[in-house]
């Protein structure tokens, strides 16, 4: 297939993102905006010397509210090091895949979403630096993430709704990726600098990296970018087509880092970055075409350019005591634009539908100390942020509307040690009141799509959490949050094809917000020879959103577009929804065997929905009850790793259990089936239909995986160097949030070498 670059335009009006609740500002000697999402550090007495042996071995490690000394109240963790390196992928999602409660939803290899308990998509906060990324992956499944996991310092991880604490519409949890865009120290040198480089044999593709950053007495800058290009994914049996990728994240900044006056310690910063790529969202494997698909598949091409400024102030340090009155300790404000542009390309580069975002946010923030019987530490603030989003092209339903949003929040933490015999006992609480205005700036009314008008939305919401040292290196927790999420431009007012999802979309302009409460229990263990947490979790979400397809009454067969007869039509719908599951992650490290541990996580989660009436669902039997569509099924990971300052091996696998928990299909009189390409092509032309993915269950199975690395430095400069090779055995197996799972399977054998040189 040939295609050709379209010509660039704006089609939209404006774009930023912030941060939303910080807790990292809770931490007095937090001196930048950027900082205070790093809400994650060891928990206990020794998290300096760990944090320097996390970065040189990769560990994985519980967190804790930054400058707390306690394990934060909620369920989180982080992935740096050598265990980041052993883990990048093309995306961000596939990266932190297998981490407790983290699953991805995939689309092809670039297209794909973070999954976490069960939740994705809008669900599931992704930040940059504390700061929203300005894309539009959460509107749909084919919609990559544009975050290059390359350029990752560290990637921190909150699950389940206490997520709130950075946004209202963080029901999953959320996903933080690190870079220091800003600096945020002065730099220690006058030039230093990192190169990373990495290949894979099952694309033929490559990644470079480079970073290089330092300064002059309070002025720091940074300056990185990488570039990343790869084939067609081979699977076990055969190549992918349209799953190849090209694309470059490249970005600067600079700051006047710890600026003293009398008045306090300043900073004042910005930075700039751009992103563009071109990926395939691949649509048939061996023959086979995906129902509503084209033949083969389709390009996306998007281009995302955003810049922020960061500035706070630190008092200076003072020998009173907290009072009962708030002492202020220090203020942030920052604020972020953006804009992006997202072209679908059809055969011969005709572009089906061009989007585009500006998108504009800030936040103040103040933090403060007080005395009220035991110390407590707090901060409260603003948010803000404006969204302007359009669409243009020969046949598309999305609607251009304008969101407003914003928000007023307040958290404290409280240092109950004290009153419990010197226990390390902390109470956390938040509360914040957000308000959302989405006014369609196209109010057309088609048969499926009536009364669309101007839609307001506001709620209070909170979260409450408690860890209580139980000693022995045990730490007991647990929080409540309620949690809401308005509906998105797209679920109220699209009305047509969306190419790349192979869908006939249409929104719905009754929608209410969501509206969820959720609770999660959890135990972390700090001993020397066994770490880890366990965590259950139940949640509850009213008016959940779903996608649903349609279905004719009398003959039960999907429901196809009027113009084109190819697409199913989804329409946008709500019904009460549970989900409850449990995840943990447990390391033993071996006594007596320096650096050798074995380390295994599990992740499981079990959903439902209020069914439909059961004309709707085209059943007359349809139960009160029905699972949720894409739920990730039972998977787990055991993984031996032998390591030291130098070396590095590991072997293990990941595994799933079979997947047969899928909502009912229609009661369909035609020929539909849930057979996979292989049963397919064996049929021939005459075969059935395939259903919808969500309707078909997926079979379990099993991956094998190994690595090795080595560092080694010379003078001043380190170099390491890692070989890995996923999928050891080239299975063929399928993901069960793989949209095309029915046609493809995933990637079989994958050799990796990775090479970093730091100076």
């Amino acid at each position: 297939m040939t295609w050709q670059r379209p010509t660039r335009r704006l089609v939209c009006t404006f774009a930023a993102a912030g941060t939303l609740f910080p807790v990292a500002a809770l931490s007095q000697q937090d001196t930048t905006a950027a900082a205070r999402a790093r809400v994650v550090r060891t928990a206990d007495s020794t998290a300096r010397r760990d944090s320097t042996r996390a970065q040189v071995l990769g560990t994985i490690k519980v967190t804790a509210v930054q400058g707390s000394g306690l394990s934060l109240a909620r369920p989180a963790s982080v992935l740096e090091g050598r265990a980041l390196d052993r883990r990048l992928a093309p995306s961000l999602a596939a990266t932190i895949a297998g981490e407790p409660g983290v699953t991805a939803r995939s689309n092809g290899p670039m297209a794909t979403q973070p999954v976490i308990r069960g939740l994705s998509g809008d669900r599931v906060l992704v930040l940059e630096d504390g700061q929203r990324t300005g894309d539009i992956a959460t509107t749909a499944p084919d919609h990559a993430v544009t975050i290059d996991p390359m350029t990752a310092r560290r990637v921190e991880i909150i699950r389940g709704p206490a997520g709130l604490l950075f946004g209202s519409n963080s029901l999953g949890g959320v996903v933080n990726v690190v870079r220091d865009d800003v600096p945020t120290e002065r730099a220690a040198r006058l030039v230093s600098g990192t190169f990373t480089g990495q290949g894979e044999s099952v694309n033929n593709g490559g990644v470079a990296h480079g970073s290089v950053r330092g300064g002059v007495g309070p002025l720091s800058w940074r300056v990185s970018g990488s570039w990343r290009t790869a084939g067609d994914t081979r699977a076990p049996r055969g190549p992918l087509p349209f799953s190849d990728l090209r694309g470059h994240d490249v970005g600067a900044g600079a700051a006047l880092v710890d600026v003293t006056t009398s008045f306090g310690t300043w900073r004042l910063g910005g930075a700039a970055r751009d992103v563009a790529s071109t990926y395939g969202v691949p649509a048939s494997f061996a023959g086979i075409v995906l129902p509503g698909a084209h033949d083969g598949g389709v390009y996306v091409e998007l281009a995302r350019r955003s810049g922020r400024l960061d500035g706070s102030w630190r008092a200076l340090e003072s020998s009173a005591a907290p009072r009962w009155r708030p002492r202020l300790t220090q203020a942030n404000v920052s604020t972020q634009f953006v804009r992006f542009e997202q072209s679908e390309l059809e055969r011969g580069g005709f572009v089906g539908t061009r989007f585009g975002q500006l998108m504009a946010n800030g936040d103040a923030l103040v933090q403060y100390v007080r005395h009220a019987g035991v110390p407590v530490r707090g901060s409260a603030g603003v948010w803000a942020q404006w969204r302007d989003f359009r669409a243009e092209g020969s046949f598309t339903g999305t609607r251009p509307g304008v969101m407003r949003s914003g928000a007023v929040f307040a958290m404290e933490e409280m240092e109950l040690d004290a009153l419990f015999g010197g226990r390390a006992v902390r109470l956390q609480w938040g509360a914040r009141f957000d308000a959302a205005r989405i006014v369609p700036l196209d109010s057309t009314e088609t048969a499926l799509v009536r009364d669309v008008r101007t839609r307001a939305f506001r709620t209070p919401t909170g979260s409450v959490g408690l860890t209580v040292g139980a000693g022995g290196g045990v730490t007991l927790g647990a929080s409540v949050t309620r949690a809401f999420r308005p509906p998105a431009i797209e679920e109220l007012f699209s009305a047509g094809p969306h190419l790349a999802t192979y869908a006939y979309e249409v929104g719905n302009p009754q929608l209410r917000a969501e509206r969820g409460n959720g609770a999660d229990l959890f135990v972390r263990l700090a001993r020397r020879t066994l770490t880890g947490e366990m965590s259950v979790f139940a949640m509850r979400v009213r008016d959940f959103i779903y996608q649903q397809p349609l279905v004719d009454a009398v003959t039960g067969e999907p429901v196809r577009d009027r113009r084109l007869r190819r697409y199913n039509v989804y329409r946008a719908e709500q019904a009460d929804a549970r989900l409850h599951g449990a995840e943990g992650r447990l390391e033993w490290r071996v006594p007596r065997v320096r650096g050798l541990a074995l380390e295994g996580t599990v992740s499981w989660v079990h959903g439902v929905q209020r069914s439909l009436a059961a004309s709707a669902m085209a059943a007359a039997n349809a139960p009160d009850w029905t699972p949720l569509p894409a739920m990730p099924p039972l998977r787990s990971r055991l993984q031996g790793r032998w390591e030291n300052a130098r070396w590095s091996v590991t072997a293990g696998a990941e595994a799933a259990a079979r997947q047969g928990r899928v909502p009912p299909a229609p009661e369909t009189l035609g020929r539909t089936t849930c057979a996979l390409a292989a049963s397919q092509a064996v049929a021939g032309a005459g075969a059935p239909a395939l259903l919808p993915a969500e309707f078909c269950p997926t079979d379990g199975w099993v991956v094998a995986n190994a690595s090795a690395s080595r560092r080694w430095i010379v003078g001043r400069q380190l170099h390491e160097i890692t070989a890995s090779v996923d999928n050891v055995f080239d299975a063929d197996w399928r993901d069960h949030l793989w949209r095309a799972k029915q046609v493809a399977p995933q990637p079989g054998r994958n050799l990796r070498l990775f090479y970093r040189w730091g100076w």
